[in-house]
């Protein structure tokens, strides 16, 4: 069953950090690149919706590493004009280290990364403000838990305001211990970006983490977040795809049936880009969650998060075509 889409055009502001990702052998074939989980999700957005990108709200320095990445996501069609500059900051980084049997270790340098400091920002407030006339502010749990206590206070201040001006809030928890003090100080915190969320998008392994919990199912998951005060709830379950579930309705999208999953990076992100793109054509959650399945399923067929523009091109022409309920 295909689903119509609509005219509906929708502004949305992504807010989290962006880091230099080296990759490859130490000192020997190593890379440099960039990554981070609401910028993946920010560049499948804006390939989606062509038309009417995203704005993405951070933090760089002045270096030369900060101008390449706001000159490459330019290039993928994202607005910048909220990114902040600060003289004395440089961009968080981080290296990928592959072992024999492929597995994958991270090294994080990012205590002093500029992101950590945009709610300190001469223009964070001014630019906050600005977003009132947004329809969606979507960010992560890695958004707020990077923060020092007053960035996080600061932010989640700012997001109450955005609320209540009509603003609607998208969150996945993306919960990292090792950015949190515990978890009880991760549960606290990601208790009140639900607490100002119409929509969460979040995985069920990420959940039973943060509980100490196992294979919780995710009926229940998604009738904790709804207590929290959060309209459609969203849970993704890997392989075996993602259950919706909104205003006492549930249902589960089956996932994609693929030949070889070559690498997982960003399934996640790009499944919430494809997710709120289709909310923005005014689809159900049914069919945005199809739409989730789709991306995440091409993104993982190939090596790194971001994927060649031409692999999620046709994704792209069919989100932008109107086609009639079968």
């Amino acid at each position: 069953m295909t689903f119509p889409t609509s005219a509906i055009k929708r502004n949305i502001a992504i807010l989290g950090e962006c880091m230099i990702e080296l990759s490859g052998a130490p000192f020997a074939t190593q890379q440099q690149s960039f990554g981070g989980d609401t910028l993946n999700t920010a560049i499948y957005l804006s390939r989606l919706l062509p038309q009417s990108s995203p704005s993405y709200v951070t933090a760089l320095g002045i270096d030369n590493y900060s101008n390449a990445m706001i000159d490459a996501w330019q290039h993928e069609g994202i607005d910048c004009r909220f990114v902040m500059r600060e003289r004395d900051k440089l961009p968080g980084m981080y290296a990928i280290e592959i072992d024999a049997e492929g597995e994958r270790s991270f090294h994080y340098w990012r205590n002093d990364s500029a992101a950590r400091y945009m709610c300190e920002h001469a223009q964070f407030s001014q630019i906050m403000a600005q977003l009132k006339d947004y329809d969606l502010i979507y960010l992560s749990g890695i958004s707020l838990a990077i923060l020092p206590e007053h960035g996080k206070i600061k932010l989640v201040e700012a997001l109450e305001k955005l609320k209540a001006s009509g603003c609607k809030i998208a969150v996945d928890s993306n919960y990292r211990p090792r950015l949190w003090n515990g978890v009880t100080h991760a549960k606290t915190w990601l208790s009140e970006l639900y607490r100002l969320a119409d929509i969460a998008l979040v995985t069920a392994d990420d959940e039973d983490l943060l509980r100490g919990e196992l294979d919780t199912p995710a009926d229940i998951i998604a009738d904790r977040l709804h207590r929290l005060g959060v309209s459609q709830v969203v849970v993704k379950l890997g392989s075996k795809g993602a259950m919706w579930s909104q205003a006492g309705q549930k249902g589960l999208v089956d996932g994609n049936k693929i030949d070889a999953v070559i690498d997982t990076t960003a399934a996640g992100d790009s499944f919430n880009a494809a997710y709120l793109a289709a909310w923005a054509k005014g689809m159900p959650m049914i069919a945005c969650c199809q739409w989730g399945n789709n991306l995440a399923a091409q993104v993982i067929q190939y090596r790194g998060a971001v994927i060649p523009l031409q692999c999620t091109q046709y994704l792209t022409d069919l989100m932008s075509s109107n086609y009639d309920d079968k």
